[in-house]
């Protein structure tokens, strides 16, 4: 720590050094360079006329000019400054041979030591990068894996994440979290990066769909280390760690105000008929209408809020449920499965309610349908999702 610390010093200070030498240096380069060829033509003229000050003048007054003007615009200096410069250097080249060649040494020696503070400073760098590497100061480094629940679904972070499925175990926690803006430290192999983040992704849709239908917009940025790939995510959501404890609160709630005795099927339809009687459809509402929040707290929200109310419910109640998603003619809807008796059934809560909404009405139509039912209306990839029973429930 004490060793990271002391090279972290040096290359705070080195490193400005080194900035503030290497520019100098080039000024004062180019400033030499530039006179020197504008100089050395006029060698004999000047020797001749070294006891004639009004005519030595009259010589390097339009070099002096024309250096300034020509370097001007390529240092992009204060003109002051530099006109400074260019009087000393043409001063110290004119004096002697021996002045002019300690100009050149003084141009160089600045150069070399420029050189002397970029070693310095790219070996700090490199040991400052390698104790980081080591240490557990930054990064996503993980060493035991943590569990966190929300809505009675456990997320685990692997200790280590070297496949798309431990990645998208590690995302799904964070998700859970609500975290916005977090780093992964990926070690498994990388060849199609792209590739690897849809698995990753396919992998939270199946076995976490509530934090992932919440997750709204996600942007990456991963830097490859050879060994291993560090990913930075910045994910929007649909909604907050605090809503998200309100939900739970809520969801414990309505299903202890079930009663008790109720079979499968009588669970089923209390939920169907709690979601349908306390929810308007309405696609500007006051929250995001795509979360249980919304349809919980406001009465209001779309398909996928209604999907994800019905399924949090119901698992809560003890049914077995899923979220599914597809279309309704030609817009993008969101209904659920549900396994009674052994068999899947369709549930489309949102289509129960009826619209304009009616207070005290609900609908049975899409009430524990089949396949064949649901395909009037509905279509969805079948062969994602369980077969239903080849008949309506009774």
């Amino acid at each position: 720590m004490h060793t990271l610390i002391v090279f972290l010093i040096v290359l705070v200070i080195s490193t400005p050094i080194f900035l503030l030498l290497i520019r100098d240096f080039r000024r004062r380069q180019m400033i030499h360079t530039y006179l020197k060829r504008q100089l050395d033509p006029l060698k004999s003229e000047l020797k001749s006329h070294e006891h004639n000050p009004a005519k030595q003048f009259e010589l390097l007054d339009p070099i002096y000019r024309a250096v300034v003007f020509q370097t001007h615009s390529k240092l992009k200096m204060k003109r002051a400054r530099l006109e400074e410069m260019v009087s000393d250097e043409l001063n110290r080249l004119l004096k002697s041979r021996r002045s002019a060649l300690w100009s050149s040494i003084v141009v160089i020696g600045r150069g070399v030591l420029a050189l002397i503070m970029l070693s310095v400073s790219t070996a700090s760098g490199y040991i400052v990068y390698t104790e980081l590497e080591t240490s557990d100061l930054f990064g996503p480094k993980q060493v035991e894996s943590q569990t966190a629940t929300i809505l009675g679904d456990t997320f685990e972070l692997p200790g280590q994440i070297a496949s798309p499925e431990e990645l998208g175990m590690a995302l799904a926690y964070h998700m859970s979290q609500f975290d916005e803006s977090f780093a992964i430290r990926y070690i498994g192999k990388n060849n199609d990066f792209e590739q690897m983040m849809e698995q990753a992704g396919d992998w939270i849709e199946t076995n976490h769909i509530y934090v992932y239908r919440l997750s709204r917009q996600w942007e990456t940025q991963f830097t490859d280390y050879g060994g291993y790939v560090d990913i930075e995510f910045d994910i929007a959501y649909d909604m907050t760690t605090e809503q998200a404890h309100q939900i739970e609160e809520k969801i414990d709630q309505v299903v202890e105000e079930i009663p008790t005795g109720l079979n499968d099927y009588e669970k089923v339809k209390y939920v169907n008929d709690f979601v349908v009687l306390n929810t308007a459809y309405n696609l500007y509402s006051v929250a995001s209408p795509f979360t249980p929040y919304s349809i919980l707290f406001n009465g209001e929200g779309v398909c996928e809020g209604y999907a994800l109310t019905t399924l949090l419910l119901l698992e809560a109640a003890g049914v077995e449920a899923r979220y599914i998603s597809g279309e309704a003619g030609t817009e993008l809807h969101a209904w659920n499965l549900v396994k009674l008796d052994g068999a899947w059934y369709h549930l489309d809560t949102t289509w129960n309610d009826p619209v304009p909404n009616r207070p005290g009405e609900v609908g049975y139509n899409y009430f524990l349908v089949s396949d064949e039912t649901l395909r009037a209306d509905h279509t969805w990839e079948e062969e994602t999702y369980p077969v239903t029973a080849t008949a309506n429930y009774h």
